[in-house]
């Protein structure tokens, strides 16, 4: 007969035979569902890079040369040299350019052009103000290159652009020393606000219809997932896991086409420690940049930005629904962080 040890050992054994193979049957478990992982994020991401790389376009407003304006170029210090074609719109009320109550930066929306400015700015220019508008690289007027065709998103192409203009500003005797705002409308919008992060010049930014990258890819995640995965599988997915799968489709989005885009949420961290007044306005019927996407926008930016939704109206059409309302906001925007700031430091000198 066996004795007790024996049958304590052999016990043993066999206990360990079963926790070993459990702990296998764990193990290639794990290792099974890491490569269903990693091959669904590889399969998802080459789908939800077709959807955020052929967005439908936005509606762009017509741009007919609106005015016999003297255009200007504006050379950006690349390799090599990028040129943009710009216009400084003086002020209607009759003060020249060096006695405007404010210089407004315009940025035109993606395939628009600076010419409507004069559609978005009227009631600037009728205030008093100037108005710099130019045309982003390869849209409008602006030199267009081979290696790159513009999308929704702002990269650090736009952001090159932007700061050629500022060093234009910087440089003419006549703006250099006029309080300084900027006012973008949709993709031109989002890199104003990107803008107002980086430089500390620009004092006041207004927006109409703007987004930041990861909330409008996260929108049209949601709207076009039947593209991408079944419905059922999709709702089962939880919020991190999405996230992470966004991230690494915009990596292979910049690898594909050779670009960075800038992600605002990370650049308005600046904004919260150096607050800039920001009014952001979009549509109520806007399908691209919804209600919810603007307010994304206004947390992110931090307690000094304000939203006004325009009832009925559709992508950068607020103008169009409510104009003298809309011209209002604006005017008063503008007013209050510039003029007003601006007028006390006269007085006072």
């Amino acid at each position: 007969m066996a004795s007790a040890w024996e049958r304590q050992s052999g016990e043993l054994v066999q206990e360990g035979f079963i926790v070993s193979g459990v702990l296998w049957s764990v193990a290639v478990i794990c290792g099974v569902m890491l490569l269903a992982d990693l091959w669904y994020r590889w399969f998802a991401s080459r789908r939800i890079q077709k959807v955020i790389e052929n967005v439908p376009t936005f509606a762009a407003v017509p741009t007919p040369q609106l005015s016999d304006c003297p255009t200007l170029d504006i050379e950006v210090e690349t390799e090599p040299a990028v040129r943009l074609q710009a216009c400084l719109h003086a002020p209607r009320d009759g003060r020249d350019i060096d006695e405007a109550k404010a210089l407004v930066i315009f940025c035109p929306e993606l395939n628009g052009s600076h010419w409507t400015a004069l559609h978005y700015c009227a009631a600037l220019l009728d205030a008093g103000y100037a108005v710099l508008a130019f045309d982003f690289r390869c849209q409008g007027t602006s030199q267009h290159l081979d290696h790159y065709t513009p999308i929704h998103w702002v990269t650090e192409y736009e952001l090159q652009d932007i700061t050629a203009v500022l060093n234009h500003v910087k440089s003419d005797a006549q703006l250099s020393s006029l309080p300084l705002g900027i006012f973008g409308v949709s993709r031109g919008g989002s890199a104003a606000l990107i803008a107002a992060s980086r430089f500390p010049q620009i004092q006041s930014v207004f927006t109409d219809s703007a987004y930041t990258t990861m909330s409008l890819i996260r929108h049209f995640m949601y709207k076009f997932s039947r593209f991408v995965v079944p419905d059922w599988f999709f709702s089962r997915l939880p919020a991190w896991h999405i996230e992470l799968d966004l991230k690494a489709t915009l990596r292979r989005s910049e690898k594909a086409l050779n670009r960075t885009y800038i992600q605002l949420e990370r650049e308005a961290r600046v904004l919260q420690q150096r607050p800039v007044p920001i009014q952001l306005v979009s549509g109520s019927r806007d399908s691209y940049v919804t209600p919810e996407v603007t307010q994304q926008v206004a947390d992110a930016m931090g307690d000094s930005a304000c939203v006004r939704i325009f009832d009925r109206a559709k992508h950068n059409k607020s103008r169009d629904r409510h104009p003298e309302e809309y011209d209002q906001i604006l005017v008063n925007h503008f007013e209050a962080t510039l003029v007003a700031d601006s007028e006390k430091i006269r007085r006072a000198a």
